[in-house]
């Protein structure tokens, strides 16, 4: 049976739940718009923070059988009040979006966490910058799977 969205997502949180020991991420939900004007991420006090969206799904059809390629977005948030470059480079207090960027990397590439033999490993699509201000920063990366739906005819 395929995974729903609702699924796919809790099991990427899931998957990622070890960050908060190991880097000290202090939350990990999914996205709800707390990113979208400059006041919103000033207003977010649980810095290091990931989020994670779905961003839509491909269909290819062969026959009855129907693969759904499913992407997610996974925005690492991390921020110091001494630079910028200290958001993204990790420092005393916090780990830098690129170190979770490589932890998120090293939980979900290649990995099926847990949602079964009908779905694909994740493979990363892309990554990159997505906002920064002089002590913010924040990139997101493109996770995709796949899964497979049988219809009768």
């Amino acid at each position: 049976m395929a995974a729903t969205i609702e699924q796919v997502e809790d099991a990427i949180i899931s998957a990622l739940e070890p960050l908060k020991q190991s880097l000290g991420v202090r939350t990990i939900k999914t996205y709800g718009g707390e990113l979208e004007t400059e006041e919103e991420v000033k207003a977010i006090t649980l810095f290091p923070a990931i989020y994670i969206v779905y961003g839509g799904s491909d269909y290819e059809e062969h026959g009855r059988r129907k693969v759904e390629r499913m992407t997610f977005h996974v925005l690492a948030c991390d921020r110091s009040l001494r630079s910028e470059a200290e958001a993204r480079r990790g420092g005393t207090r916090n780990p830098g979006v690129y170190a979770m960027l490589e932890a998120i990397r090293d939980a979900l590439y290649g990995e099926t966490i847990g949602l079964g033999p009908e779905t694909f490993p994740f493979r990363l699509v892309r990554q990159g910058a997505i906002w920064f201000s002089a002590t913010t920063c924040i990139y997101g990366a493109e996770y995709e799977t796949a899964q497979q739906h049988l219809y009768p005819f």
